[in-house]
């Protein structure tokens, strides 16, 4: 008899997601089906993200070409004594513009979500290809990627934005101003993924798997995109729903500070004064909802657009994670 012990038995969770990831390549929804049994966070962010996609589709088509321009009541900007939540305005009323809360965080869902899908898909874009070729092909690539990104982290997003944004924003028609907030944004985050994702990179490249592909002939484009971009990226997904709240704060802060100082109006990223977005209905929550020499706190005016966008963020955050559940297997799942 062998004196090699018996290897412990797997478990059904494994067995099933070992199935799920080799033996049933031919049959799409089953082995959907039993990725999203195993991962009920990934089940959660998705569910959530897709009621956010589901609102901002009604709202498109509903507001069509007029979408971004709030509409404003000046009888209920004026008012001392805004109405709070009720029947007939559930969210409340926010006074210093007058406008109804729920319409205008619903108008506002569309343009916030292509906002922040466009600025990761491309900081991500660029950030986790520059990252795993700096590690595949080592060498001046990787000193390069490396300074430049380093260099690039070392100045606050907040502040780096800011200085950008001014300095182009002479040369930029007001309607192209997101646009323009959208490349800045970008150029100011990929840094971090590429640094996140030549770190894991690194070790994908000297692992045996690429090794034995590069003997066998493979090219570097091969390499790249079947073995070291798949295996490496999952990091930087830790790092997205951070990124989500940094770009909130951004189109927050500058509306905000205008409350106090119009010099700060210039450095916002909206087209006019008054553009559906939730940034700006919150900054405008937190101008005229809170006052405290004055003793006013209306407090739906800052809580339901702040809730708005923490369930955004925690839909973000749970997608990322299940996501990353999925790609490490099952110990993943653990």
């Amino acid at each position: 008899m062998s004196d090699v012990p018996a290897a412990a038995p797997a478990s059904l969770a494994e067995l099933d997601e070992e199935d799920l990831r080799w033996h049933a390549p031919s049959r799409p929804l089953y082995r959907l089906g039993l990725s999203l049994r195993a991962n009920p966070t990934l089940v959660a962010g998705l569910t959530l993200l897709g009621m956010f996609t589901a609102v901002s589709l009604s709202a498109w088509h509903g507001y069509g070409d007029a979408l971004g321009s709030l509409v404003t009541n000046s009888a209920l900007a004026q008012t001392l004594a805004p109405p709070p939540p009720s029947a007939a305005h559930p969210f409340g009323v926010m006074n210093g513009i007058g406008i109804d809360i729920l319409t205008a965080l619903y108008e506002s869902t569309p343009t916030d979500l292509v906002l922040v899908a466009s600025i990761l898909i491309a900081a991500l874009s660029v950030g986790v290809v520059l990252g795993s070729v700096a590690a595949l092909r080592g060498g001046g690539v990787d000193g390069l990627v490396t300074v430049v990104s380093d260099l690039l982290v070392a100045v606050p997003p907040f502040f780096f934005v800011m200085v950008l944004f001014l300095g182009i924003q002479r040369f930029v028609p007001p309607n192209g101003y997101l646009p323009a907030f959208v490349g800045l944004f970008a150029f100011v985050l990929w840094p971090s993924y590429a640094r996140s994702t030549r770190a894991r990179a690194a070790q994908v490249a000297r692992s045996a798997y690429v090794e034995a592909a590069r003997s066998a002939g493979a090219s570097f484009r091969r390499l790249l995109r079947r073995h070291v971009i798949p295996n490496s990226f999952f990091p930087v997904l830790a790092q997205v729903p951070v990124d989500v709240y940094n770009i909130f704060f951004v189109l927050t802060a500058f509306p905000f500070l205008a409350c106090f100082n119009p010099f700060f109006t210039l450095l916002s990223p909206l087209p006019n004064g008054r553009y559906a977005e939730w940034g700006y209905l919150l900054a405008q929550g937190a101008c005229y909802g809170w006052s405290p020499l004055a003793s006013i706190n209306h407090w739906w005016m800052y809580t339901f657009p702040a809730l708005t966008i923490l369930t955004f963020g925690v839909a973000v955050a749970l997608t990322c994670d299940g996501l990353e559940r999925y790609l490490l297997g099952p110990r993943g799942q653990t």
